[in-house]
């Protein structure tokens, strides 16, 4: 069988595309591994293995603005089709320690352009007034956004797509594709497990492993890095205590830590409720090869930076009642212009949206629906240019 569209890719941005060329009633799959049980088994690894990833609308610029508003305007369509509840509005605060910055600057400009609310602080102590759980510097200014800002669970948002994607009869391949060859009117798409998949048109949806393996000769300009996030397992008690905790962007540009965000305590497969926060550390690593990322997800030293991000969190919370503190490790994925790519590779069929930029979570339907209308109708909502997401290549 030659499928019309096959995505490879089975994380936030290539699950949503799928989903929206589901709806063209063409034959379509998509190609990638579930969650492995085991790291030191796994072949490839993703940040959205997680239950909670910041939502906000008012992004760094119109563009991501756009996405975020246009992503969040799905979730209560995507939560009723699929029966899944992935999103919770508890919104978003934003906030410098030291006072204003670009962000804050043009934040009023861009929430007029597309008629958004939001709260402003002036200080610290305002801030503190409406949320006791902060305890935030005097000088400190920031902004708060109401639903459907809050966060999102990565894991459930995607069972969401692809539960819709195969309602619309799409087929979903439990897989990893290694390799791509050119036959005279398809692309061949070769797998770990041996199996072979035949599509018109391919879409890469890799995020940090799109330059990996041979799926394209034209490389990505990515620039992958690690992260490490702290994790705080509390009771059941203090979760329910911070329930209405909004998520929390900190703009925080100290040596031992920057760009702290966090979320509120959200309950895990495991049964136990988590408090995550994560930073911009200086030690944080990059990687330019899939035996560097591996190592870090396997045997990585995310534990050096425990003591680091303990302190940055009972700064930020000291009344947090934890029982357990630890680490785990994660990767984005950086582009050369600092929007995703989304664009043909080649003249064969070959198609590419990856380079989230840390923001893609929160605007994965957005994107995936762009590529998706780039596959079928070859062209760009009017309202993104297609300038706004050029591949550049190494």
């Amino acid at each position: 069988m030659i499928f019309d569209y096959i995505v490879i890719g089975k994380g936030l941005i290539g699950s949503a595309a799928a989903r929206y060329l589901s709806q063209s009633q063409k034959s379509i799959a998509i190609i990638g591994p579930d969650e492995h049980p085991d790291v030191n088994e796994a072949i490839v690894f993703s940040s959205h293995y997680d239950q909670g990833r910041v939502q906000r609308i008012i992004g760094t610029d119109p563009v991501w603005t756009s996405l975020n508003l246009q992503s969040s305007a799905q979730y209560n369509f995507l939560e009723k089709e699929s029966g899944i509840t992935f999103h919770s509005g508890v919104g978003c605060l934003y906030v410098n320690p030291i006072g204003t910055d670009d962000y804050l600057e043009q934040i009023e400009k861009q929430a007029n352009l597309f008629n958004l609310k939001y709260d402003s602080f002036e200080d610290g102590e305002a801030i503190r007034k409406v949320f006791r759980d902060f305890d935030l510097p005097a000088p400190s200014k920031g902004i708060f956004e109401s639903s459907p800002s809050g966060y999102i669970n990565p894991r459930l948002l995607i069972k969401a797509q692809l539960n819709l994607f195969q309602k619309n009869n799409g087929i979903v391949a439990d897989d990893i594709a290694n390799e791509i060859d050119y036959e005279k009117d398809y692309l061949q798409i070769k797998t770990f497990n041996g199996n072979i998949y035949r599509a018109k048109k391919v879409l890469l949806c890799l995020g940090a492993f799109t330059n990996f393996f041979n799926l394209t000769k034209n490389k990505l300009a990515l620039s992958l890095k690690g992260e490490t996030t702290l994790w705080v397992h509390v009771s059941s008690q203090e979760a329910e205590r911070l329930s209405k905790l909004p998520s929390l962007l900190y703009e925080i540009d100290i040596p031992s830590y920057q760009n702290v965000y966090l979320i509120q305590p959200v309950q895990y497969p495991d049964g136990k409720y988590y408090l995550k926060m994560g930073c911009n550390l200086p030690g944080d690593i990059y990687f330019d090869n899939i035996e560097g990322i591996q190592n870090w997800f396997r045997n990585g030293t995310s534990d050096n930076n425990l003591d680091v991000l303990k302190d940055a969190l009972l700064k930020i919370m000291p009344g947090l009642q934890a029982k357990e503190y630890f680490t785990k490790r994660c990767i984005v994925s950086f582009t050369k212009h600092r929007k995703p790519y989304i664009g043909r590779l080649n003249d064969r069929g070959l198609f590419v949206a990856c380079g989230g930029n840390g923001y893609s979570a929160m605007c994965s339907d957005a994107l995936g629906n762009i590529a998706s209308r780039l596959l079928t109708e070859g062209v760009f909502p009017k309202e993104y240019p297609a300038a706004a997401f050029q591949p550049v290549f190494t």
